[in-house]
């Protein structure tokens, strides 16, 4: 016989249900917790962070990298794409790095082209073979057309690179050089 008193029932009742209450409020607030960590996650240029319509906010430390992949250029080139891609952009924003001792080949675009020279020594060839060096935190900007090469230094290069136009590559042969 089952001679449990009824005032005890009641009290494994509510000790019962104060568990479950507290337990679902841990849940939710654990969950809660969680979900903002993730939301302050620092963002990369995969899953960019935004609180509007065009609005971009990515942690440069956390890029993902793909090879800046194209016939008759030197493999080494890397590319993080921040706004746009590289195959079917109407415009592109990206970072770029080049191991040390790298020379992107005499090239052009149709696009304009702006760089932001972040980090490493560049040197910089003209149509004509004028080489122009730079160190570290330089600004470049060309009009479509405009064949360039660039040479890093012997510390790996890094740069924001900006196109407003989709991105294309035409390839010349490179000039002489002066200095």
């Amino acid at each position: 016989m089952n001679s449990v008193p009824s005032k005890t029932k009641q009290g494994l009742i509510r000790l019962t249900q104060a568990f479950i209450a507290v337990s679902v409020a841990l849940f939710l607030m654990l969950t809660t917790v969680s979900v903002a960590m993730a939301q302050n996650e620092p963002a990369s240029n995969k899953q960019p962070l935004s609180f509007g319509p065009d609005q971009t906010i990515i942690d440069l430390n956390r890029l993902s990298w793909e090879p800046l992949d194209f016939e008759g250029v030197t493999p080494g080139a890397e590319i993080a794409a921040l706004r746009g891609d590289l195959q079917n952009a109407e415009s592109l924003e990206a970072v770029v790095r080049f191991p040390a001792n790298y020379t992107f080949p005499n090239h052009s675009h149709t696009s304009d082209e702006l760089y932001l020279w972040i980090e490493g020594d560049l040197t910089y060839i003209a149509e004509d073979g004028t080489t122009t060096g730079l160190s570290g935190q330089s600004f470049i900007s060309l009009p479509g057309g405009v064949p360039h090469a660039l040479v890093c230094g012997d510390e790996p290069c890094l740069f924001y690179l900006r196109y407003s136009r989709p991105f294309d590559l035409v390839l010349y042969p490179m000039p002489e050089l002066k200095n």
